[in-house]
């Protein structure tokens, strides 16, 4: 069995992580495979790497970094023979905390040496991008091109951000759904509209933002969508109504770091495709990347990907 080893060396902010190979060597000792390991470059990211080892016939992939970095040679292996192996030794690692894989090096090369292999979803937004932790529209997609300078050490952005924030207003949003909101609605919201209204497939809103999750987490560690599954078939979509700047702001506060919080304010919908559409030209994103403006399609390729998985359920977030 042919395999690789992609190493981000700057993901994470612990010790270099050319230094942890050996260990991940050792751990994967008993696995049915010895796999080349290859540094990703400037000039050869990650992404390029997985994409030459699909086309060279290379079964498996392991990945060594964050949800930038899995996600870029995921995208390689979407709807591929090649199995995926996450090795979480990014910040926050979404995707592989998803699928219950957690952050230790000894229980992920665990599972990858015993061979445990899942089909998850993948997320696909305009029928030509995929995503494996949330997409959305809204004042998270307006920040972010701003984040990722301050993450890069641009400091005076910060109160760009923050005029930002406090200026944005809620959007008048259009979301159809390819079912009857019947069949999307969890029984307690279906109580509270009418038959009429169940029937229809569309739903008009104001709100802050959309998020259509295909996993629990995404961004810095949040619980956007405790009940979503990667295996489901279905993206999870919930709607923040009626938040002000300060609500909100409290309320990622509080499912920061994997915890959770429901909220009445949030509105939820599991679908297997959604369009979201605003009067006005809204932001959007994927995985935290910028993908123009609203009307936006998404939908679950399910069991798109294969994976190194646990065989117990994905834990679930804690309170």
């Amino acid at each position: 069995m042919r395999a690789v080893l992609i190493i981000n060396p700057v993901s994470g902010d612990d010790e270099p992580n050319d230094e942890k190979v050996s260990s991940i060597q050792a751990g994967l000792r008993s696995a049915p495979f010895v796999a080349e390991v290859c540094t990703t470059t400037k000039e050869r990211g990650a992404g390029q790497i997985a994409r030459e080892a699909v086309a060279a016939g290379v079964e498996v992939v392991l990945v060594g970094g964050g949800d930038g970095t899995v996600s870029e040679v995921a995208r390689e292996l979407v709807r591929q023979p090649a199995t995926l192996g996450i090795l979480p030794i990014g910040t926050f690692n979404n995707i592989a905390r998803s699928i219950g894989v957690l952050a230790d090096l000894p229980g992920a090369t665990q599972i990858i040496a015993a061979g445990q292999v899942r089909e998850i979803d993948v997320g696909l937004a305009n029928d030509t991008h995929y995503f494996f932790e949330a997409a959305g529209a809204g004042l998270d997609a307006a920040l972010f091109p701003v984040g990722e300078e301050i993450k890069s050490g641009r400091w005076t952005r910060i109160g760009q951000a923050l005029r930002l924030a406090l200026q944005y207003q809620p959007q008048p949003f259009t979301i159809t759904f390819n079912r009857p909101l019947s069949e999307v609605l969890p029984a307690p919201s279906r109580a509270r509209m009418s038959a009429g209204a169940l029937a229809g497939q569309t739903i008009r809103r104001n709100a802050l933002l959309v998020v259509a999750a295909n996993g629990p987490y995404y961004g810095g560690g949040f619980t956007v969508a405790a009940g979503a599954r990667m295996r489901d078939g279905r993206l999870t979509l919930s709607i923040y109504r009626r938040f002000s700047k300060w609500e909100l702001f409290r309320h990622f506060q509080s499912i920061s770091g994997g915890r959770r919080r429901y909220s009445p304010k949030i509105e939820t919908f599991t679908a297997e495709e959604v369009e979201i559409a605003s009067r006005n030209a809204v932001a959007v994103h994927i995985d935290g990347q910028p993908l123009g403006t609203t009307p936006i399609k998404l939908r679950a390729l399910p069991g798109a990907l294969r994976v190194f998985a646990p065989q117990h359920p994905v834990p679930s977030p804690t309170n």
